[in-house]
């Protein structure tokens, strides 16, 4: 198995090199519902974690607001 790491400095891409495969350095990705970066901060998942809780509090507040006034 050949590994191997490449970096250039010219365009800051750097790439994992296995067999005949290339793969990529990217900023961040998500795996397994998590955002995952180079830097291995988890800031950028805290924050869309953030966003999406409150969607989904701003839904079900509505929901709930009509469902409670046709009770009354």
């Amino acid at each position: 198995m050949i590994v191997e790491r490449e970096n250039s400095l010219k365009n800051k891409i750097g790439y994992l090199k296995i067999k005949n495969y290339k793969f990529e350095t990217v900023e961040n990705f998500k795996y397994l519902g998590v955002i995952l970066n180079e830097y291995n901060n988890n800031h950028i998942d805290l924050q869309e974690r953030i966003k999406n809780a409150n969607k989904t509090y701003f839904m079900i507040k509505s929901f709930i607001k009509i469902k409670t006034s046709q009770t009354n």
